[in-house]
């Protein structure tokens, strides 16, 4: 069966949202929409080792095309077996899925039954996949590589194990994402205390030049347990805050300045609801909370709670896939959802106060000679256009054509038009369009 070649693209959302019935999320760091009013992958009760749920997916984009790998099982979450799956998509909405599957499944002794939480990274090297094993949820960590994605080489021996008795994360620990920085892996991995589902969960940092062998964080300034041996870089918050018992799951985006990390909180053990929550960080230790969190709280129309959110940035957006639970008769069942956004705005964690009106304001330098920047700002998240046209009034350059945060921007025209050929001099006019906002202004270009 060949996948429905449906191309979604944030330039058709504003126009399509009606159409395919998405559901808003909470405004925050952008807004969140679900993409489907259902899970973009559900339970495939024709294949019994996922004929129950389906949970934790990790995507990557390797050209045009996503590439998911996904948890299944066939009995109520915490029960059965737990094996990896894998899916193929061009747009994140339909997917197609390995007719081989299950393309990970315990052999190992020291798997007991399940591998669970994958984490995916390509690079020169080939495919390198790390996932949790052993206790529920997990309580070590192993790797594998592979050449396609597909058919995969397990390292012997676990590569990442919890810490001592006494220790943040010495009973249960699970990859949540890695990086590779340089020549340096860099995994952000959740570690516990105590029994599940009430552990206290936080996470870690821990870096490898091989991917195999790896040093977890530890932090001089606290020699004593529980963090004699290594010390969480995200911990929960005060008694009685949403994510008080649980931050973990964590997944993790490189910035020109930073990190930014998404990841599923908890206040307490009981049923209250799993949220994403939403951080930054300028070296991937020392981690700012956005006072704003949770960003996704709302639950969507097909479930409630959320775990295990993946996320990538492209297309002038974040595009989320997550796990979320169906309720049943029986036990808790769960699928995978889409949410989309616009990419966060730089003043998301501070900077200066969002603008409260459209505005154009006037180029610099003015004249010119060869470059000038044009200011505006948005209130809101709105399309934008942007284009500079000759005093005839011939388009001669676009330089946006897209959906954009709110915030104050700067956006540059070095006098040449769409085939990047330099213009002559003379009077040129530059047009934003913003929502119902037009405005037109005047530039000089002298050579």
């Amino acid at each position: 069966m060949m996948e429905t070649r449906d191309f979604l693209r944030p330039s058709l959302l504003i126009s399509l949202l009606g159409i395919l019935g998405v559901t808003t999320l909470l405004l925050a760091q952008g807004e969140w929409v679900h993409m489907r009013p259902y899970p973009v992958v559900g339970a495939d009760v024709n294949q019994r080792w996922e004929s129950e749920a389906v949970f934790w997916p990790t995507v990557i984009k390797d050209g045009d095309t996503l590439r998911m790998w996904y948890c299944g099982t066939d009995d109520v979450l915490g029960d059965g077996t737990v094996k990896i799956g894998y899916a193929w998509s061009r747009a994140g909405i339909t997917w197609r899925r390995n007719p081989n599957n299950p393309v990970l499944e315990a052999d190992l002794p020291w798997e007991f039954d399940q591998v669970i939480s994958p984490v995916v990274l390509k690079d020169e090297n080939g495919f390198h996949l790390w996932y949790g094993a052993g206790a529920i949820p997990s309580n070590i960590i192993g790797y594998a590589t592979s050449r396609d994605g597909i058919h995969w080489v397990k390292h012997s021996e676990p590569v990442l194990q919890p810490g001592p008795q006494g220790s943040w994360d010495a009973d249960l620990l699970g990859p949540g994402a890695v990086l590779k920085v340089g020549n340096l892996y860099y995994m952000w991995y959740w570690g516990g205390q105590g029994k599940w589902p009430r552990a206290k969960i936080q996470i870690g940092l821990a870096i490898s030049t091989n991917g195999i062998n790896w040093i977890k964080y530890d932090d001089p300034e606290t020699p004593f347990p529980p963090f004699k041996f290594s010390d969480p870089v995200l911990t929960g918050g005060e008694l009685g805050s949403w994510d008080f018992l649980r931050v973990w799951t964590p997944s993790v985006l490189k910035t020109e300045d930073g990190y930014e990390m998404w990841y599923a909180g908890r206040e307490d053990g009981s049923l209250s609801a799993q949220m994403i929550g939403y951080a930054t960080s300028p070296d991937g230790i020392h981690w700012q909370k956005w006072e704003g969190n949770p960003v996704i709280a709302a639950r969507p129309e097909w479930g409630f709670s959320y775990l295990s959110s993946s996320v990538l940035r492209f297309d002038e957006g974040y595009h989320m896939w997550y796990t979320s639970f169906i309720p049943s008769n029986v036990g808790e069942r769960a699928g995978i959802g889409y949410a989309w956004s616009p990419a966060a705005p730089s003043n998301l964690l501070g900077g200066p106060p969002a603008p409260k009106g459209f505005a154009l304001l006037g180029n610099f330098p003015n004249p010119f000679n060869s470059r000038t920047e044009i200011q505006f700002s948005l209130p809101a998240p709105t399309w934008v256009t942007l284009k500079i046209y000759d005093a005839t009034g011939r388009l001669v350059r676009t330089l946006l054509n897209g959906l954009h945060q709110r915030g104050n921007f700067r956006v540059a025209w070095d006098a040449t038009d769409d085939l990047g050929r330099t213009v002559s001099s003379g009077v040129y006019l530059y047009r934003l369009e913003a929502g119902t906002f037009t405005r037109t202004r005047k530039m000089l270009l002298v050579k």
